[in-house]
């Protein structure tokens, strides 16, 4: 899987770490801190290019496909 910083461009998964979901609007503390769920569609999570720019990234994907759908500098407008 590929990652397209945007500071760096297109880097190979093995440059970034998965930090976390992100958490769903309207969830309550209790289930951003300690309710993991595993579905199938599209995954809103946090990244970091810990190998590279060092920049926090939210990644849009579809983990059971593998498929990145989009990628944005955290805090930046989706």
């Amino acid at each position: 899987m590929r990652l397209r910083c945007p500071h760096c461009g297109p880097r190979d998964v093995e440059e970034f770490e998965f930090r976390s979901l992100v958490p769903a609007a309207g969830a309550a503390a209790f289930e951003r801190v300690y309710e993991r769920v595993n579905f199938s569609g599209q995954s809103t999570e946090y990244w970091q290019h810990v190998h590279g720019c060092r920049a926090w990234l939210v990644v849009g994907r579809d983990p059971s496909a593998g498929e990145v759908r989009a990628v944005r500098l955290l805090g930046a407008a989706p």
